[in-house]
């Protein structure tokens, strides 16, 4: 009697406690690495359907299925909206997940059972950006992203086409934008109201008219070939279809109104290797504020995150993954001394940290471009080569690493030179998504005279519906090297993340 007392009470102490935090596992397969608090099982479907889904897109856009990718995408499934929130403070509470692209990182973040949708629609981006790297005008950009990510991935087959139930809402209850304004203005330009959220839908639903039939995709081809020769979206468009902007208003809402057919193609997927592994313990404490001080944020939120990061690191004081984040805080957002020491010790826990090198490299451009000492700013731009050459040596692929060495030899004797040429060209392999490396590698392809290659590099970046600065940057530089006057920079656009259905 006396033993089953003592169980019950252990019992209803245990329950009365916090439970604690589930151990995060990492499943890696050939283009993803996903993270996930979550069931082993759950994660392997996911990430299943993700390379079905990366094999889907290569089978309907002409992508070779061995071309390799050089940079995994990670992305993190956390269970609830406050997962998202430990991640982007004060993020919107219809959001289900985001894309994120910065120097230090490109990662995505969904809830799990919840977000796939989204997750679908920035990966096409990432993919699009990844082997495409076509000028498409804003409009298609979103619209082609828009009609992939409701793919339903069967096991012999794909559906592809089938709407969004947010979107068909907008089309039904909300007032369209107009053609003209979808097709000359990106996301950005557009100005907020209704306007603003029959953008996505209208893309979603033109993109679909175009490609309903064989004659209508050949239709867009020469509505793009249109476009890239200097023919306004408008007249090009017209040209193409053989439609006015009125018949064409008015083939779209007829279209939508019952004649939106989804299309299934057959395949045979490729087999697919998911292997999972278990995070260090730390990783329940750091790897969601890890991922925060990556992202843009304000004075307050990065006091916020400082000191959370060093309660949180305290309890791991000889863990590499507890210290690279702390290291990592302390050197952007705290007591840089300390970030060095910090980091330096993660190296001599675990020499093959190439984050902790790239942190540190980046400390040293920043003190060098602090400095007006000319001895001391080379120094200082030695010390990060030095860094950054170790981090090469342990990953010779890395965006981040080809990124930094290149930008420390911006403005150096000679510069571009023909390994300067070949550091962008790899760090554009990696990471097309990233507006520094398109700017940079643009900008050296027009100091070499290479005009063609620079506007390619240049215009998606310049059509990005979300380019913010950074497409402002690649239209006037585009314009420069035109000899044109740049044009004028647009409102800063929203947050880029968008709702799933």
């Amino acid at each position: 009697m006396i033993r089953l007392i003592m169980l019950i009470v252990a019992a209803t102490i245990l329950l009365a406690q916090p439970a604690r935090a589930q151990t995060w596992l990492k499943a890696e397969s050939e283009h993803f690495i996903a993270y996930s608090d979550g069931g082993e099982g759950a994660l392997r479907a996911f990430v299943t359907k993700l390379e079905r889904f990366d094999q889907i897109l290569r089978l309907r856009f002409g992508i070779p299925a061995d071309r390799p990718t050089l940079r995994k995408l990670p992305i993190y499934l956390v269970s609830r909206h406050d997962g998202l929130e430990a991640v982007a403070p004060g993020i919107g509470r219809g959001v289900a997940g985001f894309y994120t692209t910065n120097e230090e990182d490109i990662f995505a973040v969904a809830i799990r059972n919840d977000g796939d949708q989204t997750i679908l629609h920035e990966y096409a981006h990432h993919f699009f950006f990844q082997h495409l790297n076509a000028p498409y005008p804003g409009w298609l950009t979103e619209g082609l992203a828009e009609y992939v990510m409701t793919a339903r991935i069967r096991d012999d087959e794909f559906i592809l086409g089938e709407p969004n139930a947010a979107r068909v809402s907008w089309l039904n209850y909300g007032a369209w934008i107009p053609l003209d304004s979808l097709l000359s203005q990106r996301f950005g330009q557009v100005e907020s109201g209704e306007y603003r959220a029959t953008y996505y839908p209208v893309a979603w639903l033109l993109t679909h008219w175009f490609f309903a039939s064989p004659e209508r995709s050949q239709q867009l081809d020469r509505y793009l070939g249109l476009v890239a020769s200097g023919v306004g979206p408008s007249e090009a468009i017209t040209q193409a279809t053989g439609l006015t902007m009125t018949q064409l208003t008015q083939t779209l809402t007829a279209y939508g109104r019952g004649n939106v057919y989804s299309q299934t193609f057959p395949i045979a997927y490729r087999p697919i290797d998911v292997t999972v592994t278990r995070m260090p313990e730390s990783a329940r404490d750091l790897i969601l504020i890890g991922q925060r001080i990556k992202r843009p944020l304000t004075e307050e939120q990065r006091a916020e995150a400082l000191e959370d990061v060093r309660r949180r690191a305290a309890r791991w004081p000889n863990d590499p993954f507890a210290l690279l984040v702390l290291g990592h805080a302390e050197l952007h957002m705290g007591d840089a001394a300390v970030g060095e020491a910090t980091l330096l010790k993660v190296l001599e826990l675990a020499p093959e940290t190439d984050e902790a090198l790239q942190y540190l490299a980046t400390q040293r451009v920043r003190q060098a471009e602090e400095t007006e000492d000319a001895d001391q700013k080379r120094s200082l731009l030695g010390q990060a080569r030095g860094f950054l050459s170790r981090a090469y040596r342990i990953d010779p692929d890395d965006y981040f690493t080809l990124l930094l060495i290149a930008e420390t030899r911006e403005g150096q004797a000679g510069y571009p030179n023909e390994n300067d040429m070949l550091t962008w060209e790899a760090a554009f392999d990696g990471a097309p998504q990233l507006s520094a490396v398109r700017l940079g590698y643009g900008r050296a392809l027009i100091a070499t005279g290479r005009l063609p290659e620079a506007f390619a590099v240049l215009t998606p970046l310049a059509n990005s519906p979300h380019g913010g600065d950074a497409a402002d940057a690649a239209r006037a530089l585009i314009a420069e090297a035109r000899g044109e006057a740049p044009p004028p920079a647009e409102a800063a656009p929203e947050e880029p993340v968008d709702q799933a259905g």
